[in-house]
């Protein structure tokens, strides 16, 4: 397994993670029905920009310096994956809006929780594809290796 594809399975892990901490935050302040506006914000700030900033950065800066070590061969793989991942987040996101315009109505309010499950499921869904389509990639390329090797 080389560095791509480590960073492919962290970088699922930690989303997984991510959402999973977010999911569970969002979903407390639904059954507590935070009202309180002071209350609502300080726990969108503590769970959501600061910590968001935190690991962004980090993993920004972890990015650009392990960007430079992987081959060409991986920087192409990874551009392959990104794009994909970036066109699946937007199609879902369309996909997601509409079915909900058209669940609900045109009149009708949402759920004001809809939203971020809406984006937090998105993100999780561009990473997931993102991930398998690096993990895919290196497993077409050893399984093309393997048969010309015989």
């Amino acid at each position: 397994m080389n560095r791509l594809e480590k960073r492919a399975w962290a970088e699922l892990g930690g989303v997984t993670l991510c959402v999973i901490i977010a999911g569970a935050g969002g979903a407390l302040m639904v059954y507590i029905n935070t009202y309180n506006r002071i209350v609502g914000l300080a726990s969108f700030l503590i769970s959501g920009p600061i910590v968001g900033l935190i690991v962004g950065l980090i993993s920004y800066l972890r990015n650009i310096k392990s960007w430079t070590k992987f081959d060409e061969r991986e920087q192409k793989i990874a551009a392959r994956a990104h794009a994909l991942s970036s066109g699946v987040f937007i199609l879902f996101l369309y996909c997601a809006s509409f079915t909900v315009f058209f669940i609900v109505g045109p009149k009708n309010p949402i759920p004001a929780y809809i939203l971020p499950a809406l984006f937090l499921s998105g993100i999780f869904l561009a990473v997931f594809v993102q991930s398998a389509a690096i993990l895919v990639q290196f497993a077409r390329e050893r399984d093309d290796d393997h048969r010309a090797s015989q």
